[in-house]
């Protein structure tokens, strides 16, 4: 049986009222987003670290941060002083050459179980900074991290570019320790499990 003409039409006044208020809900909600665009706008900027508020726990760049100030002041006029320097704080530096323009540096890891990479990384980006700022000229130390067996785990590369920003104070130090942290390459080793499986 079909509606009477009143009938349909108020259907169609229905629906017409739902288009309109959805199309007005969009433009309304389309409002919303635009104005929290502008009130968040998208970083476009890296590194992030002077961006990250503060958190109740330790964050890694913290760790490099601190380290770095601990070494960046040093009198580190040339690699052999580098090594000596490092060495005092326990870091076992295994060779230095120049490969080209390049200074690399084999180091082990003692403690990697406990405090991983960026302990000695930091301590590493401080010490290159100090010897960049005495005038030592290269592109970049390039780092080879090897556990106590020893062999090859690890890797970490410090851009000249960065030592010299953060020595003129274009970056500060959770900047360049996010640059320098950024290029650490490690191998994963499966945790030992001291149960027998058939226990």
């Amino acid at each position: 049986m079909k509606g009477s003409p009143s009938e349909s039409t108020d259907r169609t006044s229905r629906r017409r009222l739902l288009q309109a208020s959805a199309v007005a809900a969009t433009v309304g909600l389309a409002g919303c987003i635009e104005e929290m665009g502008t009130e968040f706008p998208q970083n476009t900027k890296w590194p992030v670290s002077e961006r990250i508020p503060d958190l109740p726990v330790r964050e890694r760049i913290e760790i490099v941060e601190e380290r770095i100030h601990e070494l960046a002041e040093a009198d580190i006029a040339g690699p052999d002083e580098l090594v000596s320097t490092l060495g005092e704080y326990d870091l076992a530096v295994e060779s230095i050459d120049r490969e080209r323009d390049v200074l690399t540096l084999e180091y082990v890891n003692t403690d990697r179980a406990d405090e991983g990479n960026l302990h000695d990384v930091g301590l590493l980006a401080g010490g290159y900074a100090a010897l960049i700022d005495s005038g030592f000229e290269a592109a970049a130390l390039g780092a080879t991290i090897l556990d106590d067996a020893p062999a090859s785990y690890g890797s970490a590369t410090i851009e000249t570019p960065w030592a010299v920003e953060y020595n003129h104070g274009e970056l500060t130090a959770a900047e360049y320790g996010e640059h320098v942290a950024g290029t650490i390459e490690s191998q994963r080793y499966e945790p030992e499990v001291g149960v027998d499986p058939e226990e």
